[in-house]
């Protein structure tokens, strides 16, 4: 049977790897800890929030500018930060 590319691209994603097993859908790391306001934001972030703010932060944008590019308040931004020990300008 000859699959076409997008056929194997769904079967690939149909089974996980050999040796491992599927990420359960309450298994997001870093967000346990985040209040139910905050976790209704996060998303906004992409699927990788902390490493996005993290990166954000070291390229020295401050909340205020993250919150402006991301269409989210300053605060939101300040206390994701607080809670993963992000350094970087209120």
């Amino acid at each position: 049977m000859n699959m076409g590319h997008s056929d194997r691209t769904f079967a690939l994603f149909q089974h996980p790897a050999p040796g491992r097993s599927k990420i359960p859908s309450n298994a997001v790391l870093g967000r346990s800890s985040l209040t139910p306001e905050l976790q209704k934001h996060v998303h906004i972030l992409g699927p990788t929030p902390k490493r996005c703010l993290e990166q954000l932060a070291d390229l020295g944008m401050s909340d205020q500018e993250i919150g402006l590019y991301f269409r989210i308040p300053r605060r939101l931004v300040t206390d994701l930060r607080e809670n993963w020990g992000i350094e970087g300008k209120i």
